[in-house]
């Protein structure tokens, strides 16, 4: 699982703040109507605990995404 710093982030994705979206683990049962294999995703949540497991279960899925952490 890729992770990376907050302040590292770099603007060549699209950054998705947990916290702000209304239920995840939608988004883990049917990831393809809301994310697109084809973009990179940056996922960060406050306690990192909600994007660890994201970023974990979506890499297994083929995406491209990165765990942020502060």
């Amino acid at each position: 699982m890729k992770t990376i710093k907050l302040n590292e982030m770099l603007n060549d994705g699209i950054f998705i703040n947990l916290e702000e979206f209304d239920n995840y683990e939608n988004l883990l049962s049917n990831p393809a109507k809301y994310i697109d294999k084809n973009n990179k995703y940056y996922f960060y949540c406050k306690n990192g605990i909600k994007s660890k497991k994201v970023t974990s279960i979506l890499e297994i899925y083929g995406y491209n995404v990165v765990r942020v952490i502060k």
